[in-house]
């Protein structure tokens, strides 16, 4: 058997085959407050802020630590004023090599998924193509001890 290349892989491996179905998403005009516990219920590091089924912006919890943290923020005002307006997005039938780069160029974690006619479908996450990557080197990142340079002055369990 012969075996494919990751390059190769990264390019024809579509991003609806590797993502998680979960989806947090709300109005533009919830609370600041109410977007906030959303995500805090979710386990969430985004809220997609979603019109008419389209996405109109992103809100995350970079947003939370750059725009509200230690600043007077009226927590009932609606999150759209802290939302990062007209989120990029992708396609699910783009290739997880698109996403990655996209995601490494601009230093995003999550992107949003529409389909043709920009209706929201999924979230792609770091996390997701973490998970993805890892499996093609389970060896490698399993073993890997927290510092790589690190030296044991003792045996394990001694």
């Amino acid at each position: 058997m012969k075996s494919i290349p990751v390059s190769q892989l990264l390019k024809e491996k579509k991003i609806f085959h590797i993502i998680n179905p979960r989806l947090v998403q709300t109005s533009p005009e919830t609370s600041l407050k109410q977007a906030v516990c959303l995500m805090q219920e979710n386990r969430s590091g985004y809220v997609v802020i979603v019109k008419n089924q389209k996405p109109v912006g992103i809100f995350t919890e970079v947003d939370v630590v750059r725009k509200i943290l230690g600043k007077k923020a009226d927590w009932k005002r609606p999150v759209s004023d802290w939302m990062t307006p007209d989120p990029v997005v992708l396609s699910p039938e783009d290739s997880v090599g698109k996403a990655i780069d996209l995601m490494a160029e601009r230093r995003f974690y999550h992107i949003p998924l529409v389909d043709r006619k920009g209706n929201l479908t999924g979230m792609l996450s770091v996390r997701s193509l973490i998970r993805f990557l890892a499996e093609f080197y389970p060896t490698e990142v399993y073993n890997l001890p927290p510092c790589p340079h690190q030296v044991h002055e003792t045996r394990e369990g001694g």
